[in-house]
């Protein structure tokens, strides 16, 4: 596996999780963390999957925040 990846394999109970802004995918916030697939946007903390919905998320941030696919 990347290290730029969050497998959702990897998660655990009681860890806590997101759903991914981007593909809506289940992501570890803490494996997010340490693997930097973290972004703040509009006081609120987005974890991704990996690199790639990070990336495409900091190039349009409204667009994915205002898609309602994040939780509040």
């Amino acid at each position: 596996m990347a290290d730029d990846i969050v497998n959702t394999a990897e998660i655990e109970r009681g860890d806590e999780i997101a759903l991914d802004a981007v593909c809506g995918m289940t992501v570890d916030v803490e494996l997010a963390r340490a693997r930097d697939l973290v972004l703040a946007f509009a006081e609120r903390e987005y974890a991704f999957c990996g690199a790639c919905c990070r990336d495409r998320f900091a190039r349009s941030p409204i667009a994915f925040a205002v898609a309602g696919r994040a939780e509040p």
